[in-house]
């Protein structure tokens, strides 16, 4: 990795000068001892004195490659043994889906917080998430698949939180660049989504984040579909250059299922499918 700051540069100088006085300290203990015992006595301390500090480093180091070894076996298991889509009934002609919980805006304070249970795996840690996961929802031109394109729903909606239950409506346009919002007086959708964090405090011991997706029915309220997926903060934490542990680290390397910007469109689109006209949905 190339280094602009010039901090590398310094840090070796000073790694290299703390030798040079460690061994001159040494030698200095050796030259003035005035016998064998007060030689090897001074010595010691010289070498206490200064291999400190290695010592502890060599041992926090450790202690840091221990725990992030640990971390990772923990995520792959948690990925091989609860991770993945579950789809228990489909749906064809739905235009639309309820959001019944949203995903949480995030401050910058909760970029740096280990136990923040905002579910950073379904979307970028951002104060607009939901808004943003809506609009991949509803683009009607966007993409379906990575070798694809295709319909989407034609909205989404929303209780707006900051009225009497009044619903705030998402779509596109015709050959609109982005979405709009329409107040209504209610919500017309026979189906829901939710976003949910599941992590458990064990889970965040090892900055690990646990979601789950869902697709309801909200005629009878039973789950049509549920992804579980796992994120994993691959710096543990670290803000080394400004990063912000759970927005920086975040996509196909550090969850499972893999995360791509319209995986939850994707999943979504096999539980409700919009092409064909029928009566299971709005």
């Amino acid at each position: 990795m190339l280094d602009f700051t010039g901090m590398g540069t310094v840090l070796r100088a000073l790694g290299f000068l703390y030798w040079v006085l460690a061994i001159g300290a040494i030698a200095f203990a050796i030259r003035k001892g005035k016998d064998k015992r007060s030689k090897m006595l001074w010595s010691a301390v010289a070498v206490a004195a200064f291999g400190f500090l290695p010592a502890k480093a060599l041992i926090e180091q450790y202690r840091r490659n221990a725990y992030e070894k640990e971390a990772w076996a923990y995520f792959k298991k948690l990925c091989a043994e609860k991770s993945g889509e579950k789809i228990y009934k489909t749906y064809t002609g739905v235009k639309s889906v309820l959001v019944v919980k949203p995903l949480p805006p995030a401050t910058d304070k909760d970029h740096f917080d280990q136990f923040w249970y905002g579910d950073p795996y379904s979307a970028p840690a951002t104060s607009v998430r939901t808004e943003a996961a809506i609009s991949t929802l509803v683009w009607a031109n966007g993409p379906l698949s990575p070798a694809g394109r295709g319909p989407g729903l034609d909205f989404v909606e929303l209780v707006d939180p900051g009225t009497d239950g009044l619903v705030v409506k998402y779509y596109f346009p015709q050959d609109a660049r982005d979405h709009v919002k329409q107040t209504v007086d209610r919500a017309v959708s026979r189906f829901g989504i939710s976003w949910e964090d599941i992590s458990s405090p064990n889970d965040r011991k090892y900055w690990i984040a646990g979601s789950r997706f869902r697709v309801i029915d909200l005629a009878d309220k039973s789950v049509a579909a549920e992804r579980i997926g796992y994120f994993i903060e691959s710096g543990f934490g670290s803000n080394d250059g400004q990063r912000r542990p759970w927005l920086t680290s975040r996509g196909p390397n550090t969850t499972c299922p893999e995360v791509h910007t319209y995986s939850d469109r994707w999943f979504l689109l096999k539980v409700l499918n919009p092409h064909v006209e029928t009566s299971n949905g709005k």
